[in-house]
C-alpha cells in the first residue's frame, strides 16, 4: 500500500499537476511618495481566461536571461497579480512597466512581453497600454 501511495506522489509531482486556476485579482499602486495614479481593482472570475494567464505567466522566461537591462523611465505604477484556485490564493506577482518585469517572489522573476501584455489587457476589458494599464500619475492642485 505504501508503495502505491509513493508511486502515486511521483507521478502527480512528474507530471507537473498545476493547480485549476478559477480567477485572478489586479491590484494598482505606487511605490513613489507623492505620486498618485487611478485605481484599478478588479477581480476576473472566468475560469478559462484566469487558467490560460496563469500559464502564460508560468511560462514566461526568468528574467535573469535578459543579461544587461537598461529599464524604461518609471512612473511609480506597480500591479499585483492575483491568481486564485477555489478562493485560495496559488501565485501572487507584481509587475513593474520599467523592466517588463513580473516578480513572483522568492527569486523568481519573469520578463513579460507585449503578448502578455495584451492577453492582460483583453481580460481586464482595457484597450489601450499607456492609458489604461500604465497611466501617468495624477496631477495635483
Amino acid at each position: 500500500m505504501i508503495r502505491v501511495a509513493a508511486a502515486l506522489a511521483i507521478a502527480v509531482v512528474l507530471t507537473g499537476c498545476s493547480p485549476s486556476v478559477d480567477s485572478f485579482s489586479i491590484h494598482r499602486f505606487s511605490i513613489l511618495a507623492g505620486s498618485e495614479f487611478p485605481p484599478l481593482d478588479r477581480t476576473v472570475n472566468d475560469a478559462a481566461v484566469a487558467s490560460h494567464l496563469y500559464e502564460h505567466l508560468r511560462s514566461l522566461r526568468p528574467f535573469e536571461e535578459n543579461g544587461t537591462v537598461f529599464c524604461a523611465l518609471d512612473s511609480g505604477a506597480r500591479h499585483e497579480l492575483s491568481f486564485y484556485a477555489h478562493s485560495a490564493r496559488v501565485l501572487h506577482g507584481v509587475m513593474e512597466m520599467g523592466c517588463h518585469l513580473i516578480d513572483l517572489g522568492a527569486g523568481d522573476r519573469r520578463t513579460f512581453d507585449d503578448s502578455f501584455e495584451a492577453e492582460l489587457l483583453g481580460a481586464l476589458g482595457l484597450y489601450t497600454r499607456g492609458h489604461d494599464l500604465w497611466p501617468m500619475p495624477l496631477g495635483h492642485p
